[in-house]
């Protein structure tokens, strides 16, 4: 592809809120808005979509603190909670409710000019759409999802019957800073509107590398960290009133709290975060090779 240029269109920041892993629930990403575009600038992005779960808010974030710098364009964006999975809306003016059904959650974005796109469509581990995207009005397909270790997830969202009339992309599926630009799109041009142009028209592909599992472990040593952190704080009367995080956290019932940093504190005892990262790594193998038993003759 002639000047061709890279967008990491699948990021998260801390404004991502909480997931639940087993019994616990784990911040979605510890990132500040600020150390995405970094860490996007040193790995030589172009465009920076900031796609946290069901907020606009860490996006709006970075691209106010992207606009003093040059080299580096952030669109705003959000990964979308629907009825039926998730769904990544590009280029957005307002924050999508969650919950609604895919295809109106894709005619919203629409109405306001944005992008809808499929985020690992074949996800064994993440809310995902499955082949129901060759059902709906969207304008790209996540082929190449970095934190998806498997070798069934993103080669299922290849197939052709998948990406017929949709932009192939690619996405890091950030959930530290170390993360971000491992996987990314690539396309003609240089800002988000050129972007915006090759996803329309069908020009764009993907690149980058899987995200090693020692990046997935440290993550979540950081995540138990932070949880740590605030909880400590909190139960002492500290809490950082600015901070989206230590403000969730204080919200929680003292006893909870308690159970809460002490899971965190045995969760860091080293190998704790290396057996239980081999172990779900497996786990989520097993589980993506299912799925590609289920559909790999499917069209």
């Amino acid at each position: 592809m002639e000047n061709c240029r890279k967008a990491d269109i699948h990021v998260h920041t801390k404004y991502s809120g909480f997931a639940r892993y087993s019994l616990a629930q784990f911040p979605d990403s510890i990132s500040e808005p600020d150390m995405v575009v970094k860490a996007a600038i040193r790995k030589r992005l172009d465009v920076l979509c900031v796609t946290d779960h069901n907020s606009i808010a860490g996006a709006l974030k970075a691209q106010k603190y992207a606009a003093g710098l040059s080299g580096i364009e952030v669109v705003i964006g959000e990964e979308v909670s629907t009825a039926e999975g998730e769904i990544i809306g590009l280029f957005l003016q307002e924050r999508i409710e969650p919950g609604l059904d895919a295809q109106e959650t894709a005619e919203r974005i629409h109405e306001q000019g944005g992008l809808a796109i499929a985020p690992h469509p074949f996800s064994p581990h993440c809310p995902c759409l499955g082949r129901k995207v060759q059902q709906l009005d969207l304008d790209g397909i996540e082929v190449f999802n970095a934190i998806h270790r498997d070798p069934y997830s993103n080669r299922l969202a290849l197939r052709k019957s998948m990406t017929d009339g949709k932009a192939s992309m690619g996405g890091s599926d950030a959930h530290s800073v170390e993360m971000v630009g491992n996987a990314y799109t690539t396309f003609s041009g240089s800002t988000g509107d050129d972007l915006r142009r090759s996803i329309l028209r069908k020009e764009t592909f993907f690149g980058g590398k899987t995200t090693s599992l020692a990046a997935c472990i440290r993550w979540s040593n950081g995540a138990a960290m932070e949880i740590s952190r605030a909880t400590y704080r909190s139960l002492r009367g500290k809490i950082v009133q600015e901070d989206v995080l230590h403000t969730r956290i204080h919200s929680i019932k003292k006893r909870n709290k308690i159970i809460g940093f002490f899971g965190a504190a045995l969760y860091l005892v080293p190998p704790v975060p290396i057996i239980s990262g081999i172990i779900g790594d497996m786990i989520i193998r097993k589980k993506a090779r299912k799925m590609w038993d289920e559909n790999k003759w499917k069209d």
